[in-house]
């Protein structure tokens, strides 16, 4: 298995993982097996639980039939997955996502990775602190209603999602902010080709992942988790550092 910095031909050591996400939020894997992953996360990190998951923190994706108004399982479809945090309406989303291409789709499916601290250095040339501040995650019912961004700890975090199940909307009156940042999502996003070994991990408060819509049967396998508390980079489950937006 390879890593690499967020360039893809810079090879990285697996002790320099959590330095690298604290800087750029996003590691490459190339050639790599699900049981490398999982040992590479188990040396600093602990699984972090989803309902759908086939093991701790463990979850394969791959299109199921479901109800069309089922919007929270569209990862299990072909359909577009627009970017996101993953667990973005939970009090404790999870700090890191790791994702492994098993089987590739044989038309579409690419990985999408959006890097949120670039679209908050942008959105700050525009607005305020306290604009952004008034950034809200509200649910289609209006049952919850969080913070796009949490910034009380002294590092940021983003929650994100533009879908079914809940939209980023403002508290502010002149200008539109949340649109504006829907805007920076679609035009700052990169696509990441995935062949059968290849993935990524990524900083989940700060980088957003969606994929592309496809045909035929693709298999990915995703795992959650945290940093372990006592480790070095255990600041990792409260956010990104504000000089990197």
């Amino acid at each position: 298995m390879r890593l690499l910095e967020t360039d893809g031909g810079t090879q990285i050591a697996a002790d320099q993982i959590p330095a690298i996400l604290a800087r750029d939020g996003i590691v490459l894997i190339k050639q790599g097996g699900v049981a490398e992953v999982r040992e590479l996360l188990d040396t600093w990190t602990e699984p972090v639980d989803h309902p759908h998951q086939a093991g701790a923190g463990l979850t394969i994706i791959s299109p199921r039939e479901v109800p069309d108004h089922l919007e929270n399982v569209a990862g299990f479809s072909r359909g577009l997955l627009s970017p996101h945090t993953d667990r973005s309406l939970h009090d404790q989303p999870p700090s890191l996502v790791a994702a492994l291409m098993v089987s590739g789709a044989p038309d579409g499916g690419e990985g999408v990775l959006v890097d949120g601290a670039r679209v908050l250095r942008q959105l700050r040339l525009d607005h305020a602190e306290s604009v952004l501040a008034g950034l809200r995650l509200v649910t289609a019912e209006g049952a919850r209603d969080v913070a796009v961004l949490d910034m009380r700890t002294g590092l940021i975090r983003i929650r994100y999602r533009d879908d079914d199940v809940a939209q980023p909307h403002s508290t502010y009156g002149p200008g539109d902010p949340a649109a504006e940042f829907r805007h920076l999502v679609r035009v700052t996003a990169r696509t990441v080709h995935l062949a059968a070994g290849d993935g990524y991990l990524i900083h989940n408060h700060r980088i957003l992942h969606g994929r592309a819509e496809f045909s035929g049967d693709r298999l990915l396998v995703r795992l959650l988790a945290k940093v372990k508390s006592g480790h070095p980079y255990a600041w990792l489950n409260r956010g990104f550092q504000r000089a990197d937006s």
